[in-house]
């Protein structure tokens, strides 16, 4: 191979790597936020994962942010079925403006599949939790999902952490990199 050829297969290499896209990921998102609250209305909302083709939920943990001034939450009703029931651990800390939680399911993968995809089928959303709120004045209330990363994800099988998208490419990408840096290397050498 020349010079002009190798150099052109890293630059078709490291052009595929950086278009490659990510399979496609599920998200989490808070649903049932009302436009605007009364003083003393009661609502709730539930911490949802949509996405799911055939992936389980084996632990997760979230952080709900929310406008202390505006709401207090002092409930969360953890959906363990799923994950396990009495097989989980959970804990839920309630501080001024965030409600910090997370679920461990004890069970085997092929134990949470069972519960989660009934006859092999799996749901495509799955709601992890639902907060209650209670507005403490007249406003237009926000309620987040917050801080994720080293602390707080979605798990899915064998213990890997399937949200956040953690970014690891495909392992075509990966080769078709090997091969643009392996011929870029092989041209420096023969240019010097």
């Amino acid at each position: 191979m020349n010079t002009g050829m190798l150099r052109n297969l890293a630059l078709a290499g490291v052009a595929a790597f950086g278009l490659a896209q990510p399979a496609a990921a599920i998200t989490v998102d808070v649903v049932g936020t009302p436009a605007a609250v009364l003083t003393g209305d009661n609502f709730s909302v539930d911490i949802v994962v949509s996405g799911i083709v055939d992936e389980i939920i084996t632990a997760w943990d979230i952080d709900v942010a929310f406008d202390p001034a505006l709401l207090s939450n002092g409930v969360i009703t953890l959906n363990t079925p799923p994950l396990g029931g009495a097989d989980t651990i959970f804990d839920v800390v309630f501080s001024d403006g965030l409600t910090d939680a997370y679920v461990v399911s004890l069970l085997s993968d092929a134990d949470v599949r069972a519960l989660q995809c009934p006859g092999g089928v799996c749901a495509p959303t799955l709601t992890l939790a639902t907060l209650g709120f209670t507005a403490l004045a007249d406003g237009t209330p926000a309620v987040d999902l917050v801080n994720w990363g080293l602390d707080n994800d979605v798990k899915c099988a064998e213990n890997v952490q399937c949200y956040p998208p953690v970014g690891v490419p495909e392992p075509g990408s990966l080769a078709l990199l090997g091969l643009g840096l392996l011929g870029l290397g092989l041209g420096r050498r023969r240019v010097a």
